[in-house]
């Protein structure tokens, strides 16, 4: 079930991002990003516990996908697709777009976002660190 995340999911989502990401956001970093009204931060919570979560926030025009991970045990069986279609349904309905960055490397998550409807849009020469990598930004158009 996808839900909005709480305080009592940040130390699952802070291990997940932990194996997720080579420079993962601390457990007061991710409680920050769910205080702030600006966000949208999503969990998926099955029988008590967390199988990924969506952080993302909305300028007016565009939403924006910060961070999307799935626990591994829970890879390849669609949560990231709900997570995705739970995202794009909290936007409300003027929001024109949905972009990201996406490692070069991470053809899995590329592989998802372009079955979802992404198209890559353009390259972030260097945007991650260890290991040093490019970003693949990739947009989803909402309208028209």
């Amino acid at each position: 079930m996808i839900i909005p995340a709480k305080p009592c999911h940040m130390a699952e989502i802070a291990a997940m991002e932990d194996a997720a990401f080579s420079d993962p956001w601390s457990e007061k970093s991710l409680e920050s990003a769910l205080s702030d009204e600006l966000n949208i931060f999503l969990a998926d919570v099955s029988d008590g516990k967390v199988r990924g979560y969506i952080i993302g926030s909305f300028d007016g025009f565009s939403g924006y996908i910060e961070k999307i991970a799935v626990g591994n045990e829970f890879r390849r069986c669609g949560v990231g697709t709900l997570l995705l279609n739970a995202f794009c349904d909290a936007l409300p309905e003027t929001a024109e777009s949905i972009s990201l960055e996406v490692r070069a490397s991470n053809a899995p998550a590329i592989g998802l976002y372009g079955s979802f409807g992404f198209e890559r849009a353009g390259v972030r020469r260097g945007m991650y660190s260890a290991p040093k990598e490019d970003g693949i930004v990739m947009i989803k158009a909402l309208k028209g």
